[in-house]
């Protein structure tokens, strides 16, 4: 049976669009917010199958680039009837207005939430940007509470889309009365507050349920690599976390799912050296070709504990539901990208 209505802002982006599918997979009807509904349900007609007791409906939402909340009235009206809202929508652009779109989209999202007493859980996508403290070794194994990185200094550095991020989060944690480590520091905004999850992925590939031109950052980047067009002179002494989208979805869904889920989770399987990265590519097509490694010791891969992203999926699925390898990543994004045009 339906398990009731999920709303998804940003439901046609490339983590949207999948998150969409992945929720009506597990039952959820679905109402999704979009620049052309229209062209929506036209594009995604193929993925996006319906049950005779699940629906969907679109709204039309541009959240402003710059930052501008977006109206109370509108908000209001979306979150009517619905038990989970996943914030889907980005702006990655390394410019001070991406930190304003941000935090303002996330906040806003979270008092229409808190306006509707429906005990709606609400669900934001964020990154592992978020997660490099000043000082950390390389080598050390991150968690989710201790490890943040420090806005400031992003914003110092020109990275405003990772210091959007962490200050979403730090402003979103604040808002339902928790602190940094997830713990409740204010009782009476706790107690009325949306149930507030995070997820933080690196890379996403996969499957892009969008037809035409790639766009985005990780999924064009990556194809230029398997094209020689991009890390083309040396293999980088460095290591990268991945995840492939479907999987990035369901942990969404688990998000919802569990109604003890609460605060950040990693949204990555693990850390892979490039070495092993372009050398899984070159197993699936002979004819890459692996630039020159130029080190003779390698640095240390990065280390995620990832206890509260498994207790979230075992709890939400079972113990039949596994995260894809790299070798299984890496198949469904070529056989995409080849079937795509894209390569």
């Amino acid at each position: 049976m339906a398990k009731g209505l999920a709303l998804v802002v940003g439901c046609t982006g490339f983590v949207g669009s999948h998150v969409v599918k992945a929720l009506l997979q597990s039952g959820y009807s679905i109402r999704g917010t979009c620049r052309n509904p229209g062209e929506a349900k036209k594009t995604f007609a193929d993925s996006w199958i319906c049950r005779s007791d699940q629906y969907m409906e679109f709204a039309e939402l541009s959240l402003p680039v710059d930052g501008t909340p977006v109206a109370e009235e509108v908000l209001d009206k979306l979150v009517e009837d619905v038990m989970g809202i996943f914030m889907c929508a980005g702006h990655e652009k390394q410019e001070p207005n991406t930190i304003n779109f941000m935090v303002n989209a996330a906040l806003s999202i979270l008092k229409a939430a808190k306006k509707n007493k429906n005990n709606i859980a609400v669900i934001l996508t964020s990154s592992t940007g978020s997660t490099n403290p000043i000082g950390a070794h390389p080598g050390d194994l991150k968690n989710e509470i201790d490890f943040w990185s420090d806005p400031e200094v992003q914003k110092s550095s020109g990275k405003y889309s990772p210091a959007a991020k962490t200050l979403m989060e730090i402003r979103a944690l604040e808002f339902v009365g928790r602190n940094k480590q997830n713990q409740i520091v204010d009782q009476e905004a706790a107690s009325s507050a949306p149930r507030l999850t995070i997820i933080n992925p690196s890379l996403i590939l996969g499957e892009r349920l969008q037809p035409g031109e790639l766009k985005g950052n990780g999924l064009p980047w990556f194809a230029r690599i398997v094209k020689g067009e991009a890390m083309n002179k040396e293999i980088p002494n460095d290591s990268m976390s991945i995840i492939s989208v479907s999987d990035l979805a369901m942990l969404h869904v688990a998000c919802l799912n569990d109604p003890d889920a609460s605060g950040r989770y990693f949204g990555v399987v693990q850390s892979w050296c490039w070495e092993d990265i372009l050398s899984a590519i070159k197993k699936q097509i002979p004819d890459y070709q692996i630039p020159p490694k130029n080190f003779s010791e390698s640095k240390p891969i990065t280390q995620f504990d990832n206890s509260r992203r498994d207790a979230l999926l075992l709890a939400a699925f079972g113990e039949e539901f596994k995260l894809k390898n790299l070798d299984e990543i890496l198949q469904e994004t070529l056989e995409y990208l080849k079937d795509s045009g894209n390569l």
